[in-house]
């Protein structure tokens, strides 16, 4: 047990409680006191008979009202404080059991049941005593208590703060921030559907995104995704996506001709037809433009160029030079790199 309750020892706080209990007593006879009296002032009614009998048609709030401003009390206060005695005679009312305790069981309609339930006290959950407490009396009549203690007392409450629309967004949006609560959602099956179907596209892509950061999850899931052609389609249909799948597809050729060229015993033999035919090739570039220049040259006697047209040809007569240095600088050093002058002139700047 704690030394200390709040800023006071125990054996204080102790002294406080004995004290205070002797003065709710009191104020518990008081209100009982009260609820005689204006039981005296106006008795209840019977109901039932061939005209239902009310306190409005005998003029009863016209007179605890006058009774209730004289002592200085609200007519409902009056009116609770007087169903309360009516509901328990004076041989039932029990001391230790506050007023208040008195006032909900009085809403248990039959009377055995309500005299017998205050001689059971229940449980308190804090305390682990047998003892009525306000909370502990409102369950027993149904009522949810100010005080929620059960896990679905909690909920309730919740559910009740949270009917508004905003505010359960916002404490939706605040419980699922902690891992532990979000990962358990997620375990439920009707939540984790209501979820997804609540996600507008842009979300469900956000979520996938988040779910393949790593390399092998998104092959994975691109691998699957586009075995649908309506898929496939679409994103065949954006022209970044369909020039990376492009390049991606060259890259792998080019990967599986390295690999062949390295790993294959007719590696050596594929080098050598392929320099074979790199050589024939660049022979027929030669060739072809020798042969097409030999064609076009003759055709230019007594031709008259324009400003512009001459500016033209000797722009492509430089980058033809240029080509033809840099095929000589390859031919006799291996060196196929090229300044970036050079890659300007090929460019056309």
């Amino acid at each position: 047990m704690p030394t200390n309750v709040g800023q006071i020892s125990r054996q204080r706080y102790d002294e406080i409680v004995a004290g205070d209990r002797e003065l709710v007593a009191q104020i518990g006879r008081a209100m009982f006191t009260i609820g005689d009296h204006a039981l005296e002032i106006e008795p209840m009614r019977p109901h039932g008979g061939s005209v239902p009998h009310s306190d409005d048609l005998f003029g009863v709030g016209t007179s605890l009202q006058i009774y209730a401003d004289d002592i200085g009390l609200s007519l409902s206060t009056v009116l609770n404080y007087r169903f309360t005695s009516h509901r328990w005679p004076s041989d039932q009312r029990r001391e230790g059991v506050s007023h208040k305790v008195h006032s909900i069981l009085a809403s248990v309609q039959d009377d055995a049941e309500r005299f017998e339930a205050i001689d059971q006290p229940p449980v308190d959950d804090v305390t682990g005593l047998r003892r009525w407490t306000s909370n502990l009396a409102k369950k027993h009549v149904g009522r949810r208590p100010d005080r929620p203690g059960t896990v679905q007392e909690k909920v309730e409450r919740i559910q009740d703060l949270a009917v508004d629309e905003d505010v359960a967004v916002a404490v939706t949006r605040d419980v699922l921030r902690r891992p532990a609560v979000a990962a358990r959602l997620m375990d439920d099956t009707a939540t984790r559907q209501a979820v997804t179907e609540a996600q507008k596209p842009e979300h469900r892509a956000e979520t996938v995104r988040s779910l393949v950061t790593d390399d092998v999850t998104a092959a994975q899931v691109a691998s699957d995704v586009l075995r649908r052609p309506e898929v496939a389609a679409r994103v065949a249909a954006d022209d970044t996506a369909r020039r990376s799948v492009n390049r991606a597809q060259v890259d792998r050729s080019r990967q599986q001709a390295d690999a062949f060229r390295r790993e294959s015993p007719a590696g050596p033999a594929v080098r050598r037809i392929e320099r074979t035919e790199e050589f024939v090739d660049l022979l027929g570039a030669f060739h072809r433009f020798v042969r097409e220049a030999s064609k076009a040259v003759p055709k230019m006697r007594d031709r008259s160029w324009s400003g512009d047209e001459r500016e033209v040809l000797m722009s492509n007569i430089a980058r033809t030079r240029a080509t033809l240095d840099w095929m000589e600088t390859a031919v006799s050093t291996g060196e196929v790199d090229m300044d970036e002058e050079l890659a300007r002139i090929l460019r056309g700047e």
